[in-house]
């Protein structure tokens, strides 16, 4: 039996390749790993927050006696909340200004509505997209269905 001794290239290349399945299986492991145990965490923490706030929403609930309230005796409160501006919108405006000047001098009836009427052009043969034996004044014949209801 004849023995060979492995060459220097030979080494190297092994080591490469080992090296790289080594590097990725670790790395497959780690990532798998790490998912597991996020998605665990996770899933804790959401249950222990929604129990939380059960336990803050319903804490004295069967304590509480269930008395019918009026809608008289809830109270109310606005806040009523000061607007301050930085200028004097009486510098902008023109002497003697009214805002409320000429508020009821419209007369509704004495304006006259226009329509305008606007001319359309189509600029394509419009036969090529309608079926055949298409009119708009009385409908597509090949196309209806007649329903008749017996009462």
């Amino acid at each position: 039996m004849k023995t060979i001794k492995p060459t220097n290239n030979q080494y190297k290349s092994f080591s490469k390749y080992g090296l790289t399945f080594l590097f990725s299986a670790i790395f497959s492991l780690s990532m798998s790993a790490k998912i597991s145990i996020d998605l665990d965490t996770l899933n804790y923490d959401l249950h222990t927050e929604k129990y939380k706030l059960e336990k803050l929403l319903f804490a004295n609930l069967e304590d509480s006696s269930t008395e019918n309230q009026e809608i008289n005796e809830i109270e109310v409160f606005e806040l009523a909340e000061e607007v301050q501006w930085d200028f004097d919108p009486s510098k902008y405006l023109p002497e003697n200004f009214n805002a409320l000047a000429g508020k009821n001098d419209i007369n509704w009836n004495e304006i006259e509505l226009v329509e305008l009427e606007e001319d359309i052009e189509i600029n394509f043969d419009t036969k090529t997209y309608l079926p055949n034996g298409f009119d708009p004044y009385k409908g597509n014949i090949k196309n209806t269905v007649e329903v008749f209801i017996n009462e």
